[in-house]
């Protein structure tokens, strides 16, 4: 049997804190803001391109303020106040915007991935082309926001309000939208594998086209939702209110295209352009 000397198992010991280390470091977001850029933050509103991950700016007053394309991965912004702010291109993974204030912001392409934003006000915001994978969005105000072509997949929307947002080729495979509310909102085109509708209020929707594939739609309210050429193979639909909803070369739970609908329904806009 092979014995192992005191300063072999020290080494042993060393060398297994110094991996732990490295593991600790991989997962942890580096607080590595230039402290320039953030007394030029405060002072001017102002800092595009900057470095500014991990700051401090828990309830700061930064409305109308210009930071496209700079760095906030893991910033502490909850309670912040951003209306009108430009965030093009901004990188905002991990970070922490809880009860932000976003309305009307300008945030096309931003990198929000695991970005925490429960009771957030995105009111009106262009959130266009967005990466929120995983982001949680519990309880945000996201009326009229602007979300065509973002990537929402297993986002958590439980009991988000989404009147009239537009999601216009969005994708929510796998997003959590229980209890949300979200009438006369545009999901034309969008991707809905999987997604949790339960008890969503959806009425006058427009899922024209949508792949609602596996869907749990269960007690959610359908009326006089659009669903024309919309996919829903294996959806659950057990309790839908789908009074006056518009069927028409739908594919139905059971496989079956269904069309009884297509001649009460409005004739489907060209392709590519939504109502």
């Amino acid at each position: 049997m092979r014995v192992i000397s005191r300063n072999g198992w020290r080494r042993a010991a060393s060398c297994a804190a110094l991996a732990l280390l490295a593991i600790a470091a991989a997962a942890t977001p580096a607080a590595a803001f230039d402290p320039q850029h953030l007394e030029r933050l405060k002072s001017t509103k102002s800092c595009e391109h900057c470095d500014l991950s991990g700051a401090p700016l828990e309830r700061a007053d930064l409305a109308g303020a210009r930071l496209s394309l700079a760095d906030l991965s893991g910033a502490k912004l909850a309670g912040a106040n951003l209306a009108g702010a430009s965030l093009v291109k901004a990188k905002l993974r991990g970070a922490d915007l809880s009860d932000i204030t976003l309305e009307r912001a300008a945030m096309q392409e931003p990198d929000l991935t695991e970005a925490v934003l429960p009771r957030a006000n995105l009111v009106g915001a262009n959130l266009s082309g967005a990466v929120l994978v995983r982001a949680d969005l519990r309880v945000a105000i996201l009326r009229e926001t602007m979300l065509a072509d973002a990537d929402l997949t297993e986002a958590k929307l439980i009991q988000a309000h989404l009147v009239k947002a537009v999601l216009t080729n969005a994708v929510l495979a796998g997003a959590d939208l229980t209890s949300a509310t979200a009438r006369d909102a545009r999901f034309y085109r969008a991707r809905l594998r999987g997604t949790v509708l339960f008890r969503a209020e959806l009425g006058g929707a427009d899922f024209r086209r949508a792949d609602l594939t596996e869907a749990d739609l269960r007690d959610a309210n359908l009326r006089a939702v659009d669903l024309i050429g919309a996919d829903l193979p294996r959806a659950k639909l057990a309790g839908a209110d789908l009074r006056v909803s518009c069927f028409c070369n739908t594919i139905m739970p059971d496989g079956r295209i269904e069309v009884s609908g297509c001649r009460a329904c409005d004739a489907p806009p060209t392709p590519g352009e939504p109502r």
